[in-house]
């Protein structure tokens, strides 16, 4: 048994939403750089580099990586050891992302979806806590901007559609997504689950892709098939034509019902604003 006080925890969102909203992540301007040395359009290569340019400023002089500081999205793996000790867990949560989004100015974008009254500290949170072996807790934050949660894409397909139906079906999504998230992306895309699960374990995919988390073999030989089809599409850095659609694409199988073929994708724009840390 093993105690973690939940105020800790908050503390713990708070620096992750923080520290994200201003510095990208180091492998994400490796893929950048790398993307740069092949990228054949010229323009391509003009925004990938003043999207390097951009992510060095935005440390340097303590400025977020994008105007738009997105809506928080928490997910919790506690290990079924751990005790949880002081003020309510969802409390602790929403108090870190509070306390991050108001020490540095951070623009809350949360809002009433009729009134469209905003509610001046980017909550409620979209918090997700799941029970896993020992005495562990792993927190991870993201921050989604509207362009990324916008353009995310469900579908249930026909239960015999099969593997070219469903590189197809994330091919076309990710193509007529466009220039609307803030292209190149990352995609964290699962195949398989239910109605209910089949967008979390996609944006699982998703926040994964920063852990290079080992995937089986069936899961990395469709993600390569499916990464190499959208860089052919000629979307390219910022929907401006190229080959650069993609940085990252992380792609979850899982058992499904047998009349079932569920499909979800879960897009980031290149500020990937996602951070993980261990208790």
């Amino acid at each position: 048994m093993r105690i973690i006080f939940t105020q800790n925890i908050g503390e713990e969102v708070r620096d992750l939403f923080l520290t994200t909203a201003f510095v990208l992540p180091p492998k994400v301007k490796s893929d950048l750089s790398e993307a740069l040395k092949t990228e054949p359009s010229p323009l391509g290569r003009s925004i990938l580099e003043r999207l390097l340019i951009n992510s060095d400023l935005s440390a340097k002089n303590f400025l977020p990586l994008c105007q738009d500081t997105g809506l928080a999205q928490v997910r919790l793996e506690i290990g079924q050891e751990v005790v949880l000790a002081g003020p309510p867990l969802g409390e602790a949560v929403e108090e870190g992302v509070k306390a991050a989004y108001n020490f540095a100015y951070l623009r809350k974008s949360s809002c009433w979806p009729l009134s469209r009254l905003n509610l001046g500290d980017n909550t409620p949170v979209s918090l997700e806590t799941v029970i896993t072996p020992g005495d562990k807790m792993v927190i991870r934050a993201l921050a989604k901007g509207g362009g990324c949660d916008n353009r995310g894409f469900f579908a249930s397909l026909s239960p015999t559609a099969g593997r070219e139906a469903i590189i197809k079906t994330v091919v076309e999504a990710i193509a007529q997504a466009g220039p609307d998230a803030c292209p190149p992306y990352y995609a964290g895309v699962a195949v398989g689950g239910s109605f209910e699960s089949t967008p979390r374990l996609s944006r699982l995919a998703l926040m994964e892709i920063l852990d290079e988390t080992e995937s089986t073999e069936a899961e990395k030989l469709l993600a390569e098939e499916i990464f190499e089809a959208v860089n052919a599409s000629g979307v390219g850095p910022m929907g401006l034509g190229g080959r650069t659609t993609l940085l990252g694409l992380r792609i979850k199988i899982y058992p499904t019902h047998l009349a079932s073929l569920p499909l979800a994708i879960n897009l980031c724009c290149h500020s990937f604003r996602c951070g993980r840390v261990e208790l």
